[in-house]
């Protein structure tokens, strides 16, 4: 028993705390999420200020209790064209808001000399064409341009031209049931403004249309307004109730706000369009301030841009005078590497001459040396001879002189044999020098016969 009370204490405990944690979960889950930042369009360096446009929306749809998702808000400060949207990239069904790209399309013509305001259409002037579809936005007639310019397909391709949305960023239901996002229809009414005398009488038929109406309800009577609405019950159910504008206050604004399943949307419409054309008055104060801010960074950028093509250009020069400098490195580096080449060349070819020369004058020295040598040889050798005369001659004078009354040389008597052995072979050895040839015949008187007689 003790044990089944302590259980059913347990599960009861347990079913009070379920509660608590389960909305302590959801609420860490929501805390985790990360918000999705609605607004989109304001660059760095715009006079518009995204932090105090987005908390002016999201004050007012909080006041009329609206989902953030069920409605868009497009706003431009013609002034300096900076723009800004709040779900901009969100689409929806335009309802008759599509007549205004149709006849700028058709008003473009016009323009280009192809039609005329007197241009019958379907038996109406184009001039009462265009203020039946954009003043009293007559769908009928609106039906009749739409095959005029060729079917929806054509017209909407073609009309993509009027704002500058990347490709990538229609939605296919823009060409399939013509869908538009906030940031176009906003775009749209910008070129309309900016361009006008390329759309003739597009805005003067827009200024006069649903007068006491949308933005015109409490601005009216202060600005000039040129509009188109839309409103559009799908298949569904889901009421489309937009309206685009451009307010000419001082320094016109641009306008657009598109819902969907919103109650009160007129007066929803026309409460954000106050609210912003209140904005636009307190940018006229900031302008010529932002201008000049502008002006000053505008001239710090050219100032920046100017030094950094100076400096770009001083390296551009640096860098050439660095090349032109390896350049000539380069050249005398090659010239230096061409001389020592040379250089070394001449070298060799010294060295080669002087080893030749070397050479030849080793042959020379040899060959006078050899010459020398045998000069010197045939010098003793002769020499040996002309002893060897002189002995013999001797030795024959001694002959004579022991042996008076044999023959002298010459008569024809010959020495004795043991004479002739002793003296040696005498070679022919050519004529011989004058003064030899004498001492061989003799320079002393001549005996009887005609012989000289040698002298001892």
């Amino acid at each position: 028993m003790g044990k089944t009370l302590k259980f059913l204490a347990t599960v009861l405990i347990c079913a009070m705390l379920l509660p608590g944690l389960t909305a302590f979960a959801a609420q860490e889950e929501e805390s985790g999420e990360e918000k999705v930042k609605l607004s989109s369009g304001v660059d760095e360096d715009s006079i518009l200020d995204d932090t105090v446009l987005t908390s002016k929306v999201e004050s007012f749809l909080a006041e009329w209790e609206i989902d953030p998702e069920q409605i868009s808000v497009g706003y431009c400060y013609t002034a300096t064209g900076d723009s800004w949207y709040y779900n901009g990239e969100e689409w929806f069904y335009p309802a008759s808001m599509y007549k205004v790209p149709l006849m700028m399309l058709v008003a473009e013509k016009e323009y280009n000399g192809e039609l005329t305001q007197d241009t019958e259409i379907h038996g109406e002037k184009l001039s009462r064409v265009e203020e039946l579809i954009l003043t009293y936005s007559n769908n009928d007639w609106a039906h009749i341009i739409r095959d005029y310019m060729g079917g929806d397909d054509v017209w909407r391709e073609d009309a993509k031209k009027f704002a500058q949305l990347k490709e990538e960023d229609y939605d296919p239901d823009y060409l399939d049931y013509c869908y538009f996002s906030n940031m176009y229809m906003t775009q749209v009414m910008e070129t309309l403004y900016y361009e006008q005398e390329r759309f003739p009488n597009v805005i003067d038929c827009l200024l006069v249309a649903e007068p006491g109406e949308y933005y015109k309800t409490t601005l009216e009577d202060q600005y000039e307004i040129a509009q188109k609405y839309g409103s559009f019950q799908d298949s569904r159910g889901v009421w489309f109730n937009h309206c685009s504008a451009i307010i000419y206050t001082p320094n016109p604004c641009i306008v657009t706000v598109m819902t969907s399943n919103v109650t009160k949307y007129e007066t929803i419409i026309s409460q954000l369009g106050d609210i912003l054309v209140d904005y636009t008055l307190q940018l006229d104060g900031q302008l010529e301030s932002h201008q000049q801010q502008l002006e000053q960074a505008a001239a710090e950028e050219q100032r920046l841009q100017e030094e950094a093509a100076a400096e770009a250009q001083r390296q551009r020069e640096e860098q050439q005078r660095l090349e032109e400098e390896q350049q000539r490195q380069l050249e005398e580096q090659q010239a230096a590497e061409a001389q020592a080449q040379r250089r070394k060349e001449i070298t060799s070819t010294v060295l080669k001459v002087a080893g030749a020369l070397a050479v030849l004058a080793a042959i020379v020295l040899t060959v006078r040396a050899i010459l020398i040598s045998k000069w010197k040889k045939a010098r003793r050798e002769k020499e040996r001879r002309l002893a060897q005369r002189a002995r013999r001659r001797e030795t024959a004078g001694e002959y004579r002189r022991e042996s008076p009354g044999q023959e002298p040389e010459g008569s024809g008597r010959a020495a004795p044999e043991d004479l002739r052995r002793e003296l040696p072979e005498e070679r022919d050895e050519g004529p011989a020098p004058r003064s030899s040839r004498r001492g061989e015949k003799g320079s002393g008187p001549r005996d009887r016969g005609g012989k000289y007689t040698p002298r001892h």
